[in-house]
């Protein structure tokens, strides 16, 4: 063993740069022998110098390095290591721990299998024989009968006589026989064999009120997991009347009310349900593996109109554990009681007034009053269409609102009086994409559903109903006011993607809401938010206004959680578009109840891991904000007073107050510039044609801008490409950009006449001049020869100037989310993404912001070198100041390493600034006044001859004297060999 001083690479470096000292740490070499006694394995443990005294910081090795090497050298043959204790360390020994065995079979099982698949292939096509009946003449059971039948449902695969085997399957008339034919083995059946089942007496005794022989008997076809069945019923007067109780009571579903001649196991029902509601599998594709189940080589026949008969059954299975499920069979009125939405699964979490809310809830103060309230979101989902089929004549829906989806009939009397309303429009972009998802609703039913979920990613009962057309009010408006209905909570907070246009109209329509769904809550008690995700694309006042960062008693409500609901129904939406009106309404019902209840049970699990995720980050939140507070209140107290006053007046009155949490841009943008340089050159050009106002002034300076933007941009990465496909992308881009020059060059020679010598030939253009050109405008020539070459068109180095200037303003604000969107990915990168394939993807959109960074600050520094060459200096500098490789920088990456946060940085930074300023002011005054001592000495020496020069000329001039004083940096410089 041996406890050596070994100082690392890091604590080199930082004795080097003048850091604190690091006394060099004790290692202790511990050795342990692999379970198969081959590898001798030598790890090296750090022993803190809290353990060590003084004298044993510099203890000799006690197992020297030779002795190791040659221990290492000699692992064929290996001598077990024993404890030992470390010299100068008390009651510290060292003692080789075996590693744990390894198992051929567990690290490679495949591999170690391939041995015995020999053995395998024999033991299954033993199977395929009588096994160990081959030698065995009479049966095991009886000793009388020959043994020629085996079941292969029941284990083992024991050889029986007939009689035996009836015996044994009176109770499991479903199982599956083989008879021994000599050399193999064929089907056949227990009705083949002579049995028939007795409902009433299922062990199989006779009863005297059934009618004997074949008359008796009636055929029965039953489903089954392993497959078809034709099977003998033999009804009698001992059960009861009606044949399908007496098939209910043997957990056989029949097809039909009224003598049924199909049924199908609780079991193979069971079964299938599972299998759609986890794995989305349809009933057609069930149903064929159970056809293959009974016969694989299509030589049997198959019964006809099963298929129909098990999709009727799957229907009602499902409709009738929805009401055992909601308690419907305790209740005396049964299901023809069942009120609207009652056989839903409600949210547990969710406030439910005499259920999980505590007495006098309804008078808790107003800051504890939000925990009461229902948080709610709704959107439509536009996958989820119905092709139009069947009539709803030919496909009833069993239970019309009961579930989650809202009745029909109700609901399409209120939809239908506003036929002609339009799609919904929002302050954004959202309304192409809208267009986009309903402009193909030929042919269709319903072109979507439109849902309303609770914050637990819970459906709501009578939250969900069909979309005729696209996206319209009348349609949200009902399925929300429905899903609400009765609720019996004092305050809602309503997310939804357009929650900004929806809360202007909402209460107006509401005056004209049907009894049905009227409001049960005032126009105080609702709160309309738009989800995080689609706020970002909002209007600036929208994203204060409706943000739930910023609406009070929104905690971390994102809004987005009906969007994570649809990853659940839209597997399901090729099964869905298919089916007719009832069938697919009963679907919906089923799986938003499996998904409510599936959420339900782990409500425990999610909860406690949202609590344990949450604990910590509300302490890192809760003090990283106190220590920002602390830091504006010290230094800005005025400004925080203010900024406390407006918001307690927004969130006293968010309709009436403007919202403190609003953007405000003052800097105007090229859009707007161009917008109004448009309409002064349209009011100046009243007899101007069209194609004349196309190629305008501003248009002249705007193409130029456009030509030097895309000059710009870096292609060697795809011209070095190996895709040929992006080589053909560039080959487009370059001659459209090569049409906009030669367009330039037209304009050039009308608005910048006297530029060229009209003598020149005019110049050819080809692709190899694309990146070359250069684009000149009226800023790139010289101040004094500016108006000479615009000629008549004065005004055409103000178009630019303030083009130029809105263009600066453009690229400064795309450079601020460049900037917050790589602080973005990098934190997203650190934190979620692991793999190559991942980090690759990340990494490269990475560096697509990066390239958007520096496309932003090229474009920023050409359109404030222009604005400085037309303007000149002037009070535009303090909002457009030089932009530095050292402003580049994203928020995480100024406060990388440190715990505080940006808090702690600003502290941390503002301190050591201060301390090197005090530094500074105390080497300046030094320096200043050896320099004062310096003047008054060479002032005193030049006086005689500067008074004898001041009479002669009549002049005096006071003496300047230029003193460079420098300023040595304490810190030395790295080591070469440093990262």
């Amino acid at each position: 063993m041996s406890a050596a001083s070994r100082p690392g690479k890091k604590a080199k470096k930082g004795r080097q740069q003048g850091g604190f000292y690091e006394p060099p740490t004790a290692s202790a070499h511990i050795l342990s022998l692999s379970a198969d006694g081959r590898r001798l394995n030598v790890a090296s443990q750090h022993i803190h110098d809290q353990h060590l005294g003084p004298s044993e910081i510099h203890a000799q090795a006690a197992f020297p390095a030779e002795d190791l090497q040659q221990a290492l050298d000699n692992n064929a043959n290996p001598v077990a290591p024993i404890p030992e204790v470390i010299e100068g360390v008390e009651g510290v020994t060292v003692i080789a721990k075996p590693r744990a065995k390894r198992y051929p079979a567990s690290d490679e099982p495949l591999r170690a299998w391939i041995p015995f698949r020999g053995e395998y292939l024999e033991e299954a096509l033993r199977h395929e024989g009588c096994g160990l009946a081959r030698n065995s003449s009479t049966c095991a059971r009886c000793s009388e009968g020959t043994p020629t039948l085996r079941c292969l449902d029941c284990a083992g695969g024991e050889m029986l006589c007939n009689a035996c085997m009836l015996a044994a399957h009176c109770r499991l008339p479903l199982h599956r026989i083989q008879e021994w034919e000599g050399t193999f083995f064929k089907k056949v059946s227990l009705r083949q064999l002579g049995q028939s089942i007795q409902p009433a007496h299922q062990d199989g005794s006779m009863c005297l009120t059934s009618r004997p022989g074949d008359e008796g008997l009636t055929l029965i076809t039953v489903i089954h997991t392993n497959g078809l069945h034709l099977v003998n019923v033999r009804f009698c007067s001992c059960g009861p009347e009606e044949r399908r109780t007496a098939f209910l009571r043997m957990s056989w579903w029949p097809a039909t009310a009224l003598e049924p001649r199909t049924c199908a196991t609780f079991h193979v029902l069971r079964q299938f349900h599972l299998l759609n509601l986890q794995g989305n599998i349809a009933i057609y594709d069930f149903y064929r593996s159970l056809e293959i189940a009974t016969d694989n080589t299509g030589l049997e026949d198959i019964p006809v109109g099963v298929y129909v008969a098990m999709t009727l059954m799957v229907r009602q299975w499902r409709h009738i554990l929805l009401a055992k499920r909601a308690g419907r069979g305790h209740d005396c009125t049964g299901i023809g009681g069942t009120p609207q939405g009652g056989l839903a699964e409600e949210c547990r979490a969710c406030p439910k007034p005499g259920v999980n809310l505590p007495p006098g809830w309804e008078d808790a103060a107003v800051e504890d009053a939000w925990l009461y309230q229902l948080m709610i979101s709704q959107d439509a989902n536009f996958r989820l269409k119905n092709r139009l089929r069947t009539g709803s004549h030919e496909d009833p829906w069993l239970g019309p609102g009961l579930a989650y989806c809202v009745d029909e009939v109700p609901y399409g009397e209120y939809v239908v009086q506003f036929a002609t309303q339009e799609d919904i429009r929002t302050c954004s972009g959202f309304a192409a994409l809208l267009n986009a998802l309903t402009r193909n609703a030929k042919g269709l039913r319903a072109t979507g559903v439109i849902s309303v979920s609770c914050r637990h990613e819970l459906f709501l009962g009578k939250g969900m109903g069909d979309m005729q057309k696209g996206e319209r009010w009348a349609n949200i408006d009902y399925v929300l006011a429905s899903a609400v209905k009765g609720t019996g909570v004092r305050r809602i907070m309503n997310s939804y993607d357009v929650g900004c246009e929806h809360e202007k109209g909402f209460f107006v329509r509401a005056q004209e809401f049907p009894e049905l769904i009227s409001l049960d809550l005032p126009r105080d008690a609702w709160v309309f938010v738009v989800p995080k995700f689609h706020v970002s694309a909002h209007k600036p006042e929208c994203q204060g206004m409706f943000s739930p960062n910023y609406v009070p008693h929104a905690a971390r409500f994102d809004g987005e959680h009906v969007e994570r609901l649809w990853s659940f129904l839209n597997p399901s939406a090729s099964s869905l578009k298919e089916m007719g009106p009832g069938a697919r309404k009963e679907t919906l019902d089923d799986l938003c109840a499996f998904n409510n209840w599936r959420k339900t049970v782990k409500f425990g699990e999610q909860l406690l891991r949202l609590m344990v995720e949450a604990l910590p980050e509300a302490t890192v939140h809760r003090n990283e904000f106190l220590a920002f507070d602390a830091k504006l209140r010290r230094e800005r107290p005025n400004d925080v007073q203010q900024w406390e006053e407006m918001v307690l007046a927004w969130e006293h009155d968010r309709r009436g107050c403007p919202s403190p949490f609003t953007i405000q841009t003052r800097d105007v943008t090229r859009t707007e510039v161009r917008l109004r340089l448009l309409a002064e050159e349209n009011l100046a050009s009243v007899n101007d044609t069209a194609a004349s106002l196309e190629t305008g002034p501003s248009a002249f300076i705007v193409l130029g801008l456009d030509i030097r933007a895309a000059q710009y941009v870096e292609r060697k990465e795809t011209e070095q490409s190996d895709s040929a496909m992006l080589r053909i992308n560039l080959q487009k881009c370059l001659a459209a950009l090569l049409g906009k020059l030669r367009k330039f060059v037209q304009l050039q020679a009308v608005y910048m006449p006297r530029l060229l010598d009209p003598l020149s030939p005019p110049v050819g253009l080809t692709i190899l001049d694309v990146d070359s050109f250069a684009v000149v405008l009226p800023s790139d020539v010289p101040t004094d020869r500016r108006l000479e070459v615009c000629g008549s068109h004065t005004k055409l180095p103000d178009m630019e100037d303030q083009l130029q200037y809105a263009d600066a303003c453009d690229a400064l604000e795309s450079l601020r989310h460049s900037l917050r969107m790589r602080t973005c990915y990098n934190q997203d990168k650190i934190a979620n993404v692991t793999g190559q394939v991942p980090n690759t993807k990340a990494r490269s959109l990475q560096e697509s912001v990066d390239q958007a960074v520096k496309n932003a600050a090229a474009r920023y520094r050409r359109a404030r070198e222009a604005v400085q060459r037309l303007r000149g200096p002037g009070a535009w500098q303090e909002s457009l100041r030089p932009l530095l490789d050292s402003d580049l920088i994203g928020l995480n990456e100024r406060a990388d390493g440190l715990e505080e946060g940006l808090v702690a940085y600003a502290d941390e930074h503002a301190h050591m600034e201060t301390q090197l300023a005090d530094a500074f002011e105390v080497k300046w005054s030094l320096m200043r006044q050896k320099a004062e001592e310096y003047l008054a000495q060479t002032i005193a020496a030049n006086r005689p001859a500067a008074a004898q020069n001041a009479t002669a000329s009549g002049e005096v001039r006071a003496g300047v004297v230029h003193v460079d004083i420098d300023v040595a940096s304490e810190v030395g410089e790295s080591d070469e060999d440093d990262d």
